[in-house]
């Protein structure tokens, strides 16, 4: 099985170096950054549902998908958060997230590349493109940090 929290704390320090580098490889942390959080979305469906691998029946007692099998949610961290109803309703709630969620998924805006497909890109983000993105980020990770314990 995958170690997604261990590739979650990889990824974000990979972040870090990119955004490290001289010129900034804005793209690429982009990229990883999505995956970071795509990686700790999919922990924390895990440890939610109290299984191990995909398509185990979920274990959670009162919640919709109990005894369902929880499928891998792919790369869409939306979906992934609908697959744990709790906290879903919890973002849904809060339109900050959902924002910063949105930013992460395309840090370009809404008709752009989403973070998966930025692996393609050539040209970096802008300044400000950045700036924001980065900001998302720390939403998101300390919006999720806040929230883990909907998943126990």
């Amino acid at each position: 099985m995958e170690n997604y929290a261990g590739a979650y704390e990889s990824r974000l320090q990979d972040v870090t170096a990119l955004l490290g580098c001289t010129p900034v490889r804005s793209i690429a942390a982009a990229h990883l950054g999505g995956v970071a959080i795509e990686c700790r979305i999919k922990a924390l469906i895990l440890d939610y549902h109290k299984i191990t691998k995909w398509d185990d029946p979920s274990q959670r007692p009162k919640d919709p998908m109990r005894k369902q099998p929880v499928a891998r949610p792919g790369h869409s961290l939306i979906t992934g958060l609908r697959q744990m109803d709790d906290l879903y309703r919890k973002a849904k709630a809060d339109k900050l997230f959902l924002e910063h969620l949105a930013c992460l998924t395309r840090p370009a805006g809404s008709t752009a590349l989403d973070f998966i497909d930025l692996r393609y890109c050539a040209d970096e983000l802008g300044q400000e493109t950045l700036h924001n993105w980065q900001r998302s980020l720390n939403y998101v990770q300390g919006w999720l940090k806040k929230n883990e314990g909907l998943t126990i």
